[in-house]
């Protein structure tokens, strides 16, 4: 099984041009992860930066690739002398699947926190919480569980059993199984290795991004990672997530926001 730098690995053949493979054990379903989608992307972004880290990645799903190769075209848009802009598109079959525009920069672990806001809803103790499974009470076999260590909040995961908590929201921890640290590129992975929301209402099955922006607020430091998912509202047929990510030592690492759609009954 490969471990996550050699499934989401990147080979320049040209200033710009970077070709992947595009591992589906990485998914939900037959359908890549998402969030593993945007690190091959960021991976073929990062080698054409003048920046080491993504700051903002903006990245919109146009239609869901398949397993096998393809291709990341990278444009950069704009330098300046402490942040870039690149635009970045994953294609196949000579089809744009993700489009992509990143801001990088320089990030630090050690830089102070000026200010910072309430912290979300406590996670239950990584010993207190479950560890999630491969298949899904609907029959879905989720292959990016192979690959990440994720313990589930109990007070999230009624679902499962069949009786949802009525709420959009899902916590837990998470890191990756072939014990590779967190980084910038880990936590666009992270943000979407969770169940979504909607599984919270009792709506089950495929909920595929559509739209997703990752803000990187610090490098992580080694070990666990903690995400809180919340939603704010489910109208025709869409619904929107939250995501926080905290590293080992309780710092603030990652947010983000996506738009997602749901299956209408």
């Amino acid at each position: 099984m490969p471990d996550f730098d050699e499934a989401s690995a990147t080979r320049q053949q040209a200033p710009g041009l970077h070709s992947v493979d595009i591992d589906g054990t990485w998914a939900v379903g037959d359908v890549p992860n998402g969030g593993y989608l945007l690190a091959l992307i960021l991976r073929a972004a990062l080698t054409e930066s003048a920046h080491p880290h993504p700051v903002s990645t903006n990245a919109h799903f146009v239609a869901p690739p398949t397993p096998g190769p393809a291709e990341v075209h990278v444009d950069v848009v704009r330098t300046g002398r402490t942040i870039e802009t690149l635009r970045a598109r994953l294609v196949q079959a000579d089809e744009t699947r993700v489009e992509a525009t990143i801001t990088t920069s320089t990030l630090s672990r050690t830089s102070p926190v000026e200010w910072v806001g309430p912290p979300p809803e406590s996670v239950a103790p990584i010993d207190e919480c479950i560890p999630a499974v491969v298949d899904l009470p609907d029959g879905t076999h989720v292959g990016l569980l192979e690959h990440v260590d994720l313990r589930l909040d109990p007070q999230t995961l009624g679902w499962f059993s069949g009786r949802p908590a009525g709420q959009l929201s899902m916590r837990g921890h998470v890191r990756l199984v072939d014990g590779t640290q967190p980084d910038p590129i880990v936590l666009a992975l992270a943000v979407d290795s969770l169940p979504p929301t909607v599984f919270g209402l009792g709506r089950l099955g495929w909920a595929p991004t559509v739209q997703l922006t990752v803000l990187t607020r610090s490098l992580p430091a080694p070990g666990w990672l903690t995400v809180h998912l919340r939603g704010r509202l489910v109208r025709d047929g869409w619904f929107d997530e939250e995501a926080e990510v905290y590293d080992a030592d309780g710092a603030l690492v990652a947010q983000s926001r996506q738009l997602a759609r749901i299956r209408v009954t």
